[in-house]
């Protein structure tokens, strides 16, 4: 007797950042299935995106139909069932999947309705993907945080499709000593009551510097975070004026492009599939 849900989730990769994609358009399995799931899309999400009954993945995205001069349409979920307005490496894994799997060749060029509006995304070639990121700016280019330690940690508020704080620090190494801070400070009250991202960085030579984020949703660092790798090169580019910047981060590279007079900076790396999986009715239940 087949147990399995008649539609397969594909799990992809984005400089290590993770993700799980459901073809959601009208008449796919999903549209069918979803009636009768019995789950939230938040709940489905946290089962999908689970360490141990699931995919493992940072977040979870489903992609439906385009209307109003969009291609497609897409819902996205962290892994504990929140949502995320931007994420720039599941911009990426989702623009190979509707170019690979759901067969949107036309010139390569795809537009994207997300929680932060326009994403446009250009298939590169070799599993490079370029994706034109929402307007970057400043929230505060200086924001002074108290800890409950009682010190006070400075950064520059960016919003780059979502809210980072960032902070250059002297040693990428720093940054394990830093998480607890990170921590306190992703949901520090004065943010309230959203939080925001937090994103450290550290120059290594011109032009190119290392980072990680302790994303929202996530609860900790990930392997990559593309609207982290953008906020922490958009601060770094108001101090060095350097206009390409590559950010490394734990999973991997990404290339950060600032065009003079436009707001929309450009983010490239890889998107990669994984393998595709099916669920067993019984975890479902």
């Amino acid at each position: 007797m087949n147990r399995l849900l008649p539609l397969s989730i594909t799990k992809m990769s984005g400089a290590g950042n993770t993700f799980s994609l459901i073809d959601a358009r009208t008449g796919s399995a999903w549209a069918d299935l979803e009636k009768t799931l019995g789950l939230t899309r938040p709940q489905f999400a946290k089962l999908v995106c689970d360490r141990v009954l699931g995919l493992s993945t940072d977040g979870f995205l489903l992609i439906e139909d385009g209307s109003e001069g969009f291609d497609f349409h897409w819902d996205f979920y962290n892994n504990d069932g929140s949502t995320a307005e931007m994420c720039g490496n599941a911009a990426r894994c989702a623009a190979r999947f509707c170019y690979d799997t759901l067969e949107a060749k036309g010139t390569g060029v795809l537009r994207f309705k997300t929680g932060a509006g326009l994403v446009v995304a250009q298939i590169l070639g070799n599993s490079r993907i370029r994706v034109k990121m929402p307007e970057a700016r400043f929230i505060q280019e200086l924001i002074e945080l108290k800890t409950k330690s009682s010190s006070t940690e400075k950064f520059a508020l960016v919003n780059t499709g979502v809210p980072h704080l960032v902070q250059k620090i002297h040693a990428f190494s720093d940054t394990v000593a830093l998480k607890d801070m990170a921590r306190e400070a992703r949901s520090h009250h004065d943010l309230q009551p959203a939080g925001a991202n937090v994103t450290f960085y550290a120059e290594e030579s011109a032009g190119k510097i290392r980072a990680v984020t302790f994303e929202r949703g996530v609860e900790d660092y990930t392997l990559a975070c593309g609207t982290g790798a953008v906020a922490a090169a958009f601060v770094h580019n108001k101090e060095t004026k350097e206009s390409s910047v590559e950010v490394q981060m734990p999973g991997g590279s990404m290339q950060v492009t600032f065009v003079s007079g436009d707001p929309h900076p450009l983010m490239e790396g890889d998107a990669v599939f994984v393998g595709d999986f099916k669920y067993n009715l019984e975890v479902v239940g």
